[in-house]
């Protein structure tokens, strides 16, 4: 990647690694009965009609651009999914939250946010989140994002 950037003049995006432990994450999970095979990998636009309108959901845009979102609500009791489960402990382009407004079935307002302690990414980043969302099939109209600076966690060693 780094020789593809350098010959064609443009940088390659940055990614965040997580800062915390991966693996007693995955034990929470289990435990908590989550499965990572849950994860909402939405392809189409339609793929995010799993998602309840006005409910924040954790995200991250793996290093492929790809989405992976929480498939509940991040104020759900008993929610483990959290951003390092969904990138599967790798680095990601973007982390936090979006919440979908709806209009009928229409996606009428998409907000996101870097709200990730975990991977303590900024806000300039969530442009990778925005373009996921626009290959999905939203319109940048509704696409917003909102500056929610994380309380980033220690590294751990």
């Amino acid at each position: 990647m780094v020789g593809l950037a350098w010959a064609t003049g443009v940088a390659a995006a940055p990614t965040f690694s997580s800062r915390v432990a991966f693996e007693p994450l995955v034990a929470k999970l289990r435990e908590s009965g989550g499965d990572p095979a849950k994860i909402v990998r939405p392809r189409h636009a339609r793929d995010l009609d799993r998602l309840e309108s006005g409910k924040r959901y954790k995200f991250v845009v793996t290093r492929d651009g790809l989405l992976a979102i929480a498939p509940l609500a991040a104020d759900a009791p008993g929610n483990e999914y959290v951003h390092p489960i969904l990138a599967g402990g790798e680095p990601v382009l973007t982390a936090g939250g979006i919440v979908l407004a709806r209009s009928g079935q229409a996606v009428a307002k998409a907000i996101l946010d870097q709200d990730s302690k975990a991977y303590c990414p900024t806000l300039a980043s969530l442009d990778a989140a925005a373009q996921a969302l626009a290959a999905l099939g939203l319109a940048a109209s509704v696409v917003a994002r909102q500056d929610r600076p994380p309380e980033c966690a220690p590294l751990s060693k």
